[in-house]
């Protein structure tokens, strides 16, 4: 990468004063930051904006808050992404404009979006994988948000039990409300420890699924607020 630049992503552009765009853009180490930038010219093909999912060299000037582009060059093709995949990645986009606080660093967001990008990349051939990266790319997230999401110790630092009945308490964690008999009768309510176990190894199985999906909605609505995602609405259309 030419010297002086660094590596970037769009995560969001929206129009500014005449021929400029906001953009809100992911960086290593830096984080989320807006910028101003110009509107591509016809060196970039004649395009109205830049591309999203596709990685970008960025140069930037200024002193105040709101930085400006001096430069800014595509480095790779855009990832293609369609349906599902497409209202995905537009998911994660969402999300971290919404939750990452503006110009707060980070050593592993960034690694852990382009890395999210690319699973879901290959995972576009084999719907059924779609789910696991997402639930994987929230609890990253989370984690990076300073939100403790420890899936084998409760509260109470007990190891998690496969046939233990666990709520989540708020800014504690995993407190257990029951146990699941050896006929599979749920005494208590709360997500199964079994399920629990099998996100922290990575075991994506139905009922895995279902629970991180259950979790993350809970641990991530606090942090939207009462505005919803716009991008959830897609899945519905």
């Amino acid at each position: 990468m030419t010297t002086g630049f660094s590596p970037a992503y769009l995560l969001h552009s929206r129009a500014f004063r005449d021929d400029k765009l906001l953009l809100d853009l992911l960086l290593p180490e830096q984080g989320r930051l807006r910028v101003v930038a110009r509107r591509p010219g016809k060196k970039q093909g004649g395009r109205s904006n830049w591309p999203a999912f596709a990685l970008l060299a960025v140069q930037l000037t200024g002193r105040g808050e709101l930085k400006t582009v001096r430069a800014l060059e595509e480095q790779q093709p855009a990832l293609q992404f369609q349906g599902d995949f497409l209202f995905s990645a537009m998911y994660i986009n969402e999300l971290l404009c919404r939750i990452w606080p503006q110009d707060v660093a980070s050593d592993h967001l960034f690694a852990i979006y382009q890395q999210s990008l690319l699973d879901l990349a290959a995972a576009q051939p084999h719907p059924g994988l779609l789910q696991p990266v997402l639930r994987r790319f929230e609890l990253l997230l989370l984690q990076e948000l300073g939100v403790p999401v420890d899936l084998e110790f409760d509260v109470t630092q007990a190891p998690i039990e496969q046939s233990g009945l666990y709520q989540w308490q708020t800014e504690a964690g995993l407190v257990r409300t029951g146990f699941v008999d050896a006929e599979g009768a749920h005494h208590g309510v709360g997500w199964p420890g079994e399920a629990l176990l099998a996100i922290a190894r990575g075991q994506w199985h139905d009922d895995a699924l279902w629970v991180a999906k259950q979790l993350c909605r809970f641990l991530i609505q606090p942090l939207l607020g009462n505005q919803p995602l716009a991008s959830r609405a897609l899945f519905n259309r």
